[in-house]
């Protein structure tokens, strides 16, 4: 009696274990998604009048209720035309991110956001630096910017209309 009582005991275990794993892996299946090559038009009419540098782009998934950050590296540095101001300020060419100079309107070049596929990205905010007596600002963090259509899916750009969200410096 003993003996069959353990192998039911036994298989009962194997038969939880076996479910717990099941679950756990389409979890992390589920919840490892990216969202991928979505890109964010912005135009920059800071109040500095000078050229932003876009480091970071957080987004607040609705679906696990949190804030997560992209790091915008467009595998560029902004190098200025004067090179003699370089010599002057040489901190200014080593900085990386997304350059984008006052009036106009910018996209990022595609990043993949984590555990955002398929699910609403309600609340945008971009974090910047902005150049002043010819060096950059410490980082920024800009205001929330809401798209009208939350949802994220591959190769998606987010920003509204053709000039995408206005960076303003006070937002």
């Amino acid at each position: 009696m003993t003996g069959i009582l353990t192998c039911h005991f036994r298989r009962g275990i194997a038969s939880l274990f076996a479910i717990v794993v099941s679950v756990m892996m389409s979890g992390i299946a589920v919840a490892g998604d990216a969202c991928k090559n979505i890109k964010f038009k912005v135009t920059n009419k800071h109040d500095s009048g000078e050229t932003i540098l876009i480091k970071k782009v957080k987004y607040f998934n609705k679906a696990n209720g949190k804030w997560q950050t992209e790091v915008v590296n467009q595998n560029l540095t902004l190098t200025l035309p004067d090179a003699e101001k370089l010599q002057f300020f040489p901190q200014i060419g080593k900085e990386k991110g997304l350059a984008c100079k006052f009036g106009t309107m910018c996209k990022t070049q595609g990043d993949n956001l984590r555990d955002a596929e398929g699910e609403d990205l309600t609340k945008f905010r971009f974090v910047y630096k902005y150049m002043a007596a010819g060096k950059w600002s410490g980082e920024v963090e800009g205001g929330d910017k809401v798209p009208d259509d939350p949802k994220c899916y591959a190769n998606r750009t987010y920003g509204p209309g053709e000039s995408g969200w206005t960076i303003f410096g006070k937002e």
